[in-house]
This record gives C-alpha cells, structure tokens and sequence, in this order.
C-alpha cells in the first residue's frame, strides 16, 4: 500500500509539473520582427536631412527624450518619469562628441488628437526649458535638401544667439517652418 502511495503521489507531482510546463510553454510570449522603422515620409524627410547636414554631424532617429534631458523637482529629485514615454522623432549630433545639436520633431497634419498635441507640447517644452534647440517640421512628400539645410543652420545660430551657456531662462518655442520644407 505504501508502495502505491508514493507511486499515486509521484505520478501526481509529474502530471503537474507537465501541466504547468505545458502551460508556460504555450503562453510563452511570441516575438516578432516589426519591419521598417519609419513611415514613407520618414524616409524620404531622413533622405533629405543626410543630403543636408552640416559637416561634422551625423543623424539619429527616434530618441528616447529621457536621453536628451533629465527633470528635478524643486527638492532635487529626479522625475524622470513623466518624459519616459516620449521619443524625439530626429536629432542632429555633433559627429565627434555626439553632443545634441538638434532636434527635429514631425508634425503630421493629418493627426489633430488632443493626444498627440499634449505629447508636441510636453516634448517642446522639456526641450526649451533644458536649452536644447528644437524645431517643428510638417510630414511632406517631399523636402529640399538645400532649403531644409538653411532650416536647421538658422535654428542651430539662433540657439547659439539666444541661450547663454549659464543661462535657465526659458525662451520661445522652436521655429515654426512653413507648410512646404
């Protein structure tokens, strides 16, 4: 009898043990590749831009905000996690320091949502309050290289003009660009 106690309860331990490994195994999570990073105008904007950069920069896309700023409070604690959903849509880096130079951010006309505008508002102004240069382009079909070259030059001298290194003063909002870039 004894013998068929430890066989009933070792059998019933195994059927478990395979039930919940079973389970595990079928609710495991699934991963799957996404594809391409950008939307088509992303692409062709991403085009334009490296046909535009400055010397001595490169470009980087999709940047997670808390990678360009951080936020304190009056105590001096980190509150980072108000900027932790939000990502930069393009950044111009200094080539050698990959210092921020730029940020860009896309306006897609087609997209109105209260949502989207809180998200555009707080990106801009994390961005200003931290001194970062930033400007606001429309999602187009088509950018000239040479026009948007003078968009972002202008931006970055203007930046240079109006933010003093120890200066925290806040300044106006990034430059507001014309339907057509």
């Amino acid at each position: 009898m004894d013998k068929q106690l430890i066989f009933a309860g070792a059998a019933i331990v195994i059927f478990i043990a395979c039930a919940f490994a079973l389970y595990a195994a079928l609710h495991r999570p699934v991963y799957k590749r996404k594809g391409q990073l950008l939307l088509l105008n992303e692409q062709r904007f991403l085009t334009a831009l490296l046909q535009a950069l400055p010397p001595n920069t490169i470009v980087s896309f999709k940047v997670r905000l808390l990678d360009i700023v951080s936020v304190r409070n009056q105590h001096g604690h980190e509150m980072n996690g108000q900027l932790a959903d939000y990502c930069v849509d393009f950044v111009v880096l200094d080539r050698d320091t990959t210092d921020v130079k730029l940020c860009i951010e896309m306006d897609m006309e087609s997209t109105s949502s209260s949502e989207r505008m809180n998200k555009n508002t707080m990106i801009s102004r994390a961005l200003r309050r931290a001194g970062v240069p930033h400007v606001r382009l429309p999602l187009v079909r088509y950018y000239d290289p040479g026009r948007l070259r003078n968009i972002i030059l202008d931006t970055m001298a203007l930046h240079q003009s109006t933010y003093a290194p120890a200066r925290k003063k806040e300044t106006p909002a990034g430059n507001a660009i014309p339907a057509q870039v």
